[in-house]
């Protein structure tokens, strides 16, 4: 391949960018990853990871990937396959020899495990005999510039060394910036016979955001969607009842996807802004304009949106695309291209400028400007309806943790039931301007009866059913609508009444009245454990320990329970060797919590004579002394590592 390479540079130029993601940014980042690939005379395709198998990597020069990290330093839901057909042990060192490669990872460095998943996978690449171009680049969404200032940072770097190792022929420069590039698809009426006047579809094209659900998605009918929180609270939480008159399995830590649908006076306002009035109704269909590429066949050949015998630009932008999203810069430079206003054209390309990101972030990112309003704004800009799926971010779906278990699994109809704790995602901008969540403002406003189109994940699951039996002590620590997954567990573990265990759930909220989520249900648990007595769900000994945070005036979290109950945490965890898991939003709650369990650790060393020399738990195994924070810290990564410290949390 180098000897082809050095006698003809400008041929056979192909490149594979691979996105692992949960939210859309790393496939943001990979689709501009292609576009400065595609500058530099390649030819490329984007996909999600496990669209792909590791074979497929030697059809191309390069391969860049853009991975997330999510949960406990795991991979994205459609990165896990990929990654784990790497881990076989019939791989050898030589398995991916030849491969050049560059990684970015992405991740929120409030994470404990910041961007694990793009660690391991570059360490098992290379272990695989793969050829790293440059260092790998680990953005973090905490930092000053988010995600974008690593990445513009790195960019400049994979450019030089993939020039470098893929050096243009003489005389070919790259294609400069202000040139646009020629889309990857491109959407288009459908296709009529002329013997019978039907519509007729051509081979579906896969574009790599769309599709929304996975082949597992099931339809659901809502049978409750009632607000638990006081009219007068700030935030609207719902807890919502779905059912599926199947049964499937879940487990506690499972979460339900739901694909979220525009409300159609938002598309209706975009449909007149742009003028698509005319044509919104028509058939349509979407196409890859280069479905074959130097002799092969792209990635790009086949996709279920085409599936749709209903397909309309409508339909599209009600179901498929994100014409709310606060938009990235690569969505300023897209619609740049579609103005004839020259003082409009050139503020766009100014938020697309990497020295002036500052102004990027202060005009769409910290107001929060969605798309619409954007387009509002910059009236003059008019978009050509065929290209706005490579313009408009797709829809994706939104996790949300299941808040049943045991008995409340199964519906009065001998179906599958699912509870949810929702929070409604509405507030106001630094502009004074009211933004609301996709999914949540979508999931408000439905009526009991409407059915919804939903996919199980199972990949934050805490624990199988033989961990139950084997591991039955657990300290739990929710805060806000957190408490759902650690509900589900609860409810699991009080299914059998020969079940055991010492269960406390230290639980965070501002107001006793407001927001004590499911506070009779846990009155009646812990009432029923003081009395040492059963109920016909009850075989555990429970107790909550809550923390209001605005019922008085010194504020308390949960991390102050957790101080205040040192010698509880001590005991559950080094003489009965009880699991921790933690739910919540990630930032800073996670970490204030991890301080307070070494806080609480190091206290009660300091009062046990026999901990200098190791405490002996009931499995056997020797616990580590603990005699410092840096001791406390490291048994709880031990902890982590057995599986005995699990975190959910979300941003």
């Amino acid at each position: 391949m180098a000897e082809k390479e050095q006698q003809h540079p400008h041929l056979d130029r192909t490149a594979l960018v691979l996105f692992g993601t949960e939210t859309g940014t790393a496939q943001d980042i990979a689709e501009e990853i292609s576009r400065i690939l595609q500058r530099l005379h390649f030819s490329t395709d984007i996909v999600g990871l496990d669209h792909v198998k590791y074979e497929t990597l030697k059809s191309y020069n390069l391969t860049v990937f853009a991975v997330a990290t999510t949960g406990q330093g795991d991979f994205p839901d459609n990165a896990r396959k990929f990654w784990t057909s790497l881990l076989r042990r019939k791989l050898s060192s030589t398995t991916l020899s030849g491969i050049n490669y560059a990684l970015i990872g992405l991740c929120d460095s409030s994470y404990t495990k910041f961007n694990w998943a793009a660690r391991k996978l570059d360490k098992r690449l290379q272990q695989l005999g793969a050829n790293p171009l440059l260092e790998a680049c680990e953005a973090d969404e905490q930092g000053d510039e988010s995600t974008d200032g690593s990445f513009l940072a790195w960019s400049p770097l994979l450019r030089d060394a993939v020039l470098s190792r893929f050096p243009l022929a003489p005389g070919l420069q790259p294609i400069p910036n202000d040139v646009v590039l020629p889309s990857k698809w491109r959407l288009q009426p459908l296709a009529v016979h002329e013997s019978n006047n039907e519509p007729s579809r051509a081979k579906p094209a896969s574009h790599p955001a769309l599709g929304g659900l996975d082949d597992n998605t099931v339809t659901v009918e809502l049978t409750l969607n009632q607000r638990v929180t006081p009219p007068s609270h700030w935030q609207d939480v719902r807890f919502m009842s779905l059912e599926l008159p199947e049964q499937m399995t879940y487990m506690p830590g499972d979460a339900l996807a739901i694909s979220p649908k525009n409300l159609s006076s938002d598309v209706s306002t975009l449909l007149d802004l742009q003028r698509w009035n005319e044509i919104a109704d028509d058939p349509i269909q979407l196409t890859a304009t280069n479905p074959r590429q130097n002799g092969r066949s792209s990635l790009s050949d086949h996709n279920p949106i085409n599936a749709r015998e209903d397909l309309t630009l409508r339909v599209l932008l009600s179901e498929y695309l994100d014409i709310n999203a606060i938009p990235r810069r690569s969505f300023f430079a897209a619609i740049a291209n579609h103005t004839t206003n020259e003082m409009h054209k050139e503020r766009l390309v100014e938020f697309t400028d990497p020295q002036y990101l500052d102004e990027y972030y202060d005009y769409a990112t910290r107001p929060r400007r969605s798309i619409i309003e954007i387009l509002q704004e910059f009236d003059s800009v008019q978009l050509p309806w065929e290209e706005v799926i490579n313009i408009i971010p797709s829809l994706r779906p939104r996790q949300f943790s299941i808040a049943s278990g045991g008995r409340l699994k199964q519906s009065d109809h001998g179906g599958t039931k699912f509870e949810l704790l929702v929070a409604i995602v509405k507030y106001r901008t630094v502009i004074k301007r009211i933004r609301e969540g996709v999914c949540t403002k979508y999931l408000a406003q439905l009526p009991v009866g409407s059915k919804l189109q939903v996919s199980l994940k199972t990949e934050g699951r805490f624990l199988t059913p033989n961990d139950l039996a084997t591991n039955s002590n657990h300290i739990l620590i929710g805060a806000g609508t957190g408490i759902a997954p650690l509900r589900a567990l609860i409810h699991e573990k009080t299914c059998e009444s020969a079940m055991s265990g010492l269960n406390v759930l230290f639980f965070g909220c501002r107001s006793h009245a407001a927001d004590y989520y499911f506070h009779d249900e846990w009155k009646t648990l812990a009432e029923a454990s003081l009395q040492g007595k059963s109920t016909p769900h009850m075989g555990s000994t429970f107790e909550v320990i809550p923390a209001f945070s605005r019922d008085q005036s010194a504020k308390v979290y949960v991390q102050n329970q957790i101080r205040a109950r040192a010698d509880l945490v001590w005991t559950m965890l080094r003489e009965q060797e009880a699991t921790i898991i933690l739910c919540g939003s990630s930032g800073q709650m996670p970490k204030a919590v991890r301080q307070a369990l070494v806080d609480a650790l190091v206290e009660q060393a300091s009062l046990k004579v026999d901990v200098v020399e190791g405490v002996k738990g009931p499995s056997g195994d020797a616990d580590e002394p603990i005699s410092s924070p840096e001791d406390a810290e490291r048994y709880l990564t031990r902890l982590e590592k057995l599986g005995r410290f699990k975190q959910e949390t979300w941003s």
